[in-house]
């Protein structure tokens, strides 16, 4: 008899030993399925293929592994390509006798299985890094972007399962299990979905158009301007009051942090990236803001200068708040603006109140001492919404806004 057959009733089938160590691992002694043909050299021709796949099965029940789908799946597909018409039908029915066995043990590991050996699905974590290297954003958004998809990835990690109930299930789900806020859940949904629009780009997926509508509640309304508002500003004495809290821990380099907010309007990444060959004598260049208007010339209040000329004077790092620690994004503000935030909160500001809204209290001081806003603009580095002087002017001259910062003051 030729190796790896058994003639059953005039049609030949596939047979192969399982060898005993691993006969309680893979739950058999034997493999077994019909090749569907009668002739003894057509069979001889298909059987090679059906044991190997057999084999690859034993080697990694040996190694103490499980073949994984993908795996199984690309051998049946190579082997399905390489056969001819009367091959093909062979492995058809050797494939519905794996998916039968395997239902039996696990029908959602037989869909999978089924679908990706008729390359209808395919593993989503296979172009992460690919996408994510195609996207223009900084290193913290990359990785929380990197997260929420890995997230996704493990709850759906083949393409055939991503439909649009089985989405909005998975948000909700995770939503309450993990106790996460609506707008947490709606950023998860739209990483996934940029993802999966890159993949469906690249013809990597085909199916829905868009699984993640309407996956989480609808968020009303909020635009930028919005979320300013909602910010706290403080009031000159709430400001006076941060100041001496800050002296009183006593924390220095906070209490400068405060210093510099106070009197130029800056954001705290601006003020904890000065380095010292930005601060001249009578002004001070921000050169790596968040926008084009961001960067500009901020005249050194007379109440400032002694401050300043201390932190040069002692700085060992090139920086005007000198010993600060950069995390993995390259931002320096990071552990003062923590301390800031647990100062705020032991003073009694609630969570509308963090750094920022020293900037909102010199926008306040300045609108009430009558600077007009292109000015105010100018000096806190915002975008001029005008024609005029948004487009075609080149911004507010040195000595009107050095007039204007005159005007701030608080009750020291």
């Amino acid at each position: 008899m030729p190796r790896y057959l058994e003639r059953r009733r005039r049609r030949w089938y596939a047979v192969l030993d399982v060898p005993k160590d691993v006969q309680d691992t893979l739950g058999k002694r034997r493999f077994v399925t019909s090749l569907g043909t009668e002739s003894l050299t057509e069979a001889e021709r298909l059987v090679l293929t059906v044991v190997a796949q057999w084999k690859a099965e034993i080697d990694a029940a040996r190694r103490g592994i499980s073949l994984p789908l993908e795996l199984e799946a690309k051998r049946a597909r190579d082997a399905f390509e390489r056969a001819d018409k009367d091959g093909r039908e062979t492995l058809d029915l050797v494939l519905s006798d794996q998916l039968e066995e395997l239902y039996e043990q696990n029908p959602i590991a037989a869909d999978t299985f089924y679908h990706l050996t008729k390359c209808q699905s395919v593993n989503l974590g296979d172009w992460i890094d690919e996408w994510l290297a195609t996207l223009d954003n900084v290193p913290k958004t990359i990785d929380m972007k990197r997260s929420d998809v890995l997230r996704f990835v493990e709850a759906f990690p083949y393409s055939h399962l991503v439909k649009k109930a089985e989405v909005r299930r998975w948000a909700y789900e995770t939503q309450h299990r993990e106790n996460l806020k609506p707008a947490t859940v709606r950023r998860i949904i739209t990483h996934c979905r940029g993802y999966w629009r890159y993949l469906q780009r690249k013809a990597y997926v085909t199916g829905e158009d868009d699984p993640f509508a309407d996956a989480v509640e609808r968020k009303r309304s909020r635009t930028k301007a919005r979320v300013e508002e909602a910010r706290g500003d403080f009031s000159r004495e709430d400001v006076v009051k941060l100041l001496a809290a800050a002296k009183a821990l006593p924390d220095q380099q906070l209490h400068d942090l405060i210093t510099i907010g106070m009197w130029t309007g800056c954001r705290i990444e601006e003020i904890c990236s000065l380095k010292l060959s930005e601060v001249k004598n009578d002004r001070l260049l921000i050169t790596d803001a968040k926008s084009s208007a961001g960067n500009r010339v901020i005249p050194i209040h007379p109440q400032l200068a002694p401050t300043l000329q201390r932190l040069r004077r002692d700085s060992s790092d090139g920086y005007v708040l000198s010993g600060l620690t950069f995390n993995k994004y390259g931002d320096r503000s990071n552990a003062v603006g923590k301390r800031f935030s647990r100062l705020k909160t032991k003073m009694g500001f609630g969570g509308s109140y963090v750094f920022h809204s020293v900037r909102k209290t010199v926008a306040t001081l300045l609108e009430n001492a009558g600077v007009p806003e292109n000015i105010a603009a100018d000096i806190l580095g915002h975008e001029k919404q005008t024609m005029t002087y948004g487009l075609y002017s080149g911004g507010t001259s040195f000595e009107l806004k050095r007039d204007a910062l005159m005007k701030l003051s608080y009750p020291l």
